[in-house]
């Protein structure tokens, strides 16, 4: 055990000397900043509770609810969990900085694995542990769980989290010892792949249909049978999802023989992953040593590239090419975009499957109650995209910051340039995700409009939000891209987007209420347009304090790096 801790060592000091160093100001800043993580976690806890208790006024239906919310929540960690752990370990166990000095030690190969092992599970689990704590807690206050339900939370919780760790690990080394490291760019195309066909599957798993197609089943009691059932019984969130059931909703189920199937999984699994990286792991990393071939350059690319720069000044334009390029040669950068095209299928194709005709509130009205949430929803979409884009931009320069600090080239453009260079393609996202999602719901023109338009100042400021947080909380000294995002920063800058897509909820959820209830009691809609005006122009106000206000900060924080 004794080399395992010193092999944790290094990142465990480093941790405490992050949180010891800095003055008054930047402990009043930490201060502040876990006033906000706090006062997130509360507002989550409010939301999920109110969704809680209204299940709870659904006759004979509540518990089973709240169970299939369960089941859909755990599923969506797992399925978050196995990607990023399956990125993370990648670079962990075969592209870090520092692996030729840790492979020269002494260490046992096992005391190696493990460490490296327990690193990934951090730093890719402790977003979700920071997401899940007010979800738990919501569901211990409504259903009256106790002290017993939060022992049992604490028992499965590190154990769910250790399976989807061990199995991205396990994979990525069959991986790297299967395909040569020249084509590392198509072990990521499989890693991205993969995570794209079991996002789409374990989706599927949950059945979320079924909680509003009760006449598909021949009796009530059937439809209520059925969702009691979980959806696939061979997934560890299923497991942990029955263990919790039967405390919280006093589900016939036998806690022990659940508790004993994910913990004999969360102990079995690492063990095997273990015994197959002292199988294929010298051989792979020797293959990742090799130098991967160039490839020549295209011409196409180049003008293409600059006809898609030209409108921006010279030195934007030269920053926005070399990020370009850098991106198109980091396979760790674009890969990522397999999970981003799995995200907005999934999404797309939730909207063509709504049953609108089933239910009683007005099909028109219940369009334009939908529409209006999901430019919410598309705004969380793009937040979350900006935060593995936008956000880690400063940070990408790396140790190569001072080359920028020397040059002629201003902080400012550097940061505006990171900015525009984000916006483009998170504006059209955005506004596909609106259009297409929109015309499956065929809504009103009006909404249509107030939709694009909603949408489109969103973006400037959750790209801003996350250019400007990136540069506040920049972190240059990385062993892999993947520790960026997830990184404290990160958290923050989901925090501030989040309250950021609320606000702008929150102005225009009157006006739209008012168009709605309209349209319900007289079938017609007039005056939208001066309606949605004033919110309107309060949305791009707050836009432009969510522009300018983070790029401020941002560079008065790489100002005092430079100085």
């Amino acid at each position: 055990m004794r080399p395992l801790f010193v092999l944790l060592s290094p990142t465990v000091i480093s941790w405490r000397n992050e949180l010891r160093a800095g003055g008054r100001a930047r402990r009043l800043r930490r201060l502040a900043l876990i006033g906000l993580g706090i006062g997130f976690w509360i507002g989550t806890y409010w939301t999920i509770r109110r969704v809680l208790l209204y299940f709870q006024t659904v006759h004979d239906l509540g518990a089973a609810l709240a169970y299939q919310l369960l089941l859909i929540i755990l599923l969506t960690f797992l399925s978050m969990l196995l990607f990023s752990n399956l990125i993370t370990s990648l670079s962990t166990y075969f592209l870090a900085r520092d692996l030729e000095l840790v492979r020269s030690t002494p260490a046992p190969a096992a005391s190696f694995f493990y460490a490296r092992l327990i690193t990934t599970t951090v730093n890719s689990s402790w977003m979700v542990l920071f997401f899940s704590f007010p979800i738990f807690a919501a569901y211990g206050a409504v259903f009256g769980g106790g002290g017993e339900f939060t022992l049992w939370v604490a028992l499965v919780l590190p154990l769910f989290l250790v399976i989807p760790a061990a199995l991205g690990a396990l994979i990525t080394h069959l991986l790297v010892y299967s395909l040569p490291a020249k084509r590392i760019r198509d072990i990521l195309f499989f890693v991205g792949l993969f995570a794209f066909v079991m996002l789409y599957f374990l989706f599927r798993f949950s059945q979320p249909e079924r909680l509003v197609q009760p006449e598909t089943f021949g009796h009530f009691l059937d439809f209520l049978s059925a969702m009691e059932t979980p959806s696939s019984p061979y997934l560890p969130s299923t497991w942990s999802a029955e263990i919790f059931a039967s405390v919280l909703f006093d589900k016939p189920t036998d806690r022990w023989f659940f508790f004993a199937l994910i913990t004999s999984y969360a102990f079995f699994l690492p063990l095997a992953a273990s015994w197959v990286s002292a199988a294929v792991y010298l051989s792979g990393w020797s293959k990742a040593q090799e130098a991967r071939q160039g490839r020549r350059p295209s011409n196409l690319l180049d003008r293409i590239l600059h006809w898609a720069t030209h409108p921006f000044p010279p030195t934007a334009k030269a920053i926005m090419l070399k990020d370009i390029k850098t991106f198109l040669r980091d396979t760790t950068q674009w890969s990522q975009l397999f999970l981003l095209l799995a995200l907005v299928v999934v999404y797309v194709y939730n909207f063509k499957v709504l049953p609108l005709d089933r239910s009683p509130i007005p099909t028109e009205t219940l369009r334009t109650v939908i529409s209006f949430t999901n430019v919410a929803l598309a705004g969380f979409v793009l937040s979350a995209v900006a935060i593995r884009f936008a956000f880690p931009g400063v940070s990408l320069e790396g140790s190569a910051f001072w080359i920028l600090q020397s040059s002629p080239i201003s902080l400012k453009s550097l940061l505006w340039s990171k900015f525009w260079l984000n916006l483009v393609p998170l504006l059209v996202l955005g506004e596909l995700l609106v259009f297409f999602t929109n015309l499956l719901l065929r809504v009103p023109l009006w909404m249509m409009g107030l939709s694009l338009v909603t949408i489109f100042l969103m973006t400037f400021g959750i790209t801003a939000i996350g250019v400007g947080i990136g540069a506040l909380y920049p972190k240059f000294n990385y062993d892999h891209v993947a520790e960026i995002p997830t990184s404290f920063g990160g958290a923050v800058c989901m925090i501030f987007s989040v309250a950021f897509i609320g606000a702008t909820v929150m102005i225009e959820a009157w006006p739209v209420y008012v168009l709605a209830m309209q349209g319900l009691s007289f079938g017609t809609v007039t005056g939208a347009g001066w309606i949605l005006a004033p919110s309107l122009a309060g949305v791009a106000v707050l836009t432009v304090i969510a522009v300018v206000l983070p790029i401020k900060l941002g560079l008065k924080r790489l100002e005092e790096i430079c100085e």
